[in-house]
């Protein structure tokens, strides 16, 4: 049975889950958070859905092993494939596909842009949870980029990299929002409301809707009902684990604003075939 004070985890396929840990730890700063970064394989998209699922299984093995009391599958990728992770875990999942068509769903708009990995894209995921939700009859469009996430995985904050994420965000965006005239874009990656203020550079007015908000009130609305809310006073601690560098993490933790850091460690990745 979970106890109040056990820490919550968020998984991810790299870096961009930090996007989430952002908005827990701005809206349950009492929180301890644990945080699985597999910066060894990403990105999660361009891998078969058996790799990603054992990769997936990989790190929920990690965090029932630490006793989380609610865990978070901040990676699009990995919620995809949710039917198959379910009977892992303890305790509730949230994942960051449900809660992006939530958000979307709730909507007084006429058409839809997702933009996610090609694995995402390729699912449909996002457009069937989006029609099956909204009592609207939406348009949904869904952009599959192939080298988005690894783009920003590897040159957040780095100047000289900047000028390949724009092109590349052109790339992909370009005809959804300037040809198809979407109302909103769903950011249907942890890695891409990183770059949120490059896109609305980018697309001045476009109205950007990212799950990671939507997955922490799902989060606090359970604890809240559970009685599982974190009783201490002062703020909580977030561990972050990474199967890529630490020294990059920490770096990439400070860079988008994430408080609180205890520490950074390294974490063996899992063998892939």
């Amino acid at each position: 049975m979970s106890h109040s004070t056990a820490p919550v985890g968020i998984i991810d396929s790299g870096i961009g889950g930090f996007s989430v840990v952002r908005q827990v730890q701005k809206l349950l700063p009492g929180e301890d958070l644990l945080y699985f970064g597999d910066g060894a394989h990403i990105p999660y998209g361009n891998h078969a859905e058996e790799a990603i699922t054992a990769m997936a299984r990989y790190m929920f093995r990690f965090m029932e092993d630490r006793g989380v009391k609610a865990l978070l599958v901040a990676c699009n990728t990995i919620s995809c494939v949710m039917d198959r992770l379910e009977e892992v875990a303890s305790c509730p999942v949230f994942n960051a596909v449900q809660a992006g068509a939530s958000a979307v769903a709730g909507l007084e708009v006429d058409k839809v842009g997702v933009i996610s990995t090609v694995f995402t894209h390729n699912s449909r995921i996002y457009p069937q949870k989006i029609l099956a939700q909204s009592p609207r009859k939406l348009v949904v469009l869904s952009c599959g980029c192939p080298d988005l996430a690894r783009l920003v995985e590897h040159n957040l904050g780095r100047g000289e990299g900047a000028a390949e994420i724009e092109s590349n965000l052109r790339l992909e965006l370009d005809h959804m929002v300037l040809e198809d005239r979407v109302d909103c874009c769903l950011l249907g990656c942890t890695h891409y409301p990183l770059v949120a203020g490059t896109i609305q550079k980018l697309y001045p007015g476009l109205p950007l809707i990212d799950p990671a908000e939507e997955m922490a009130r799902s989060l606090k609305n359970y604890l809240d009902r559970e009685g599982l809310g974190n009783p201490r006073t002062g703020a909580g601690a977030l561990t972050i684990y990474t199967t890529g560098g630490p020294e990059e993490y920490a770096l990439r933790a400070k860079q988008v604003g994430l408080e609180r850091v205890a520490g950074v460690e390294f974490y063996p990745p899992m063998e892939v075939l």
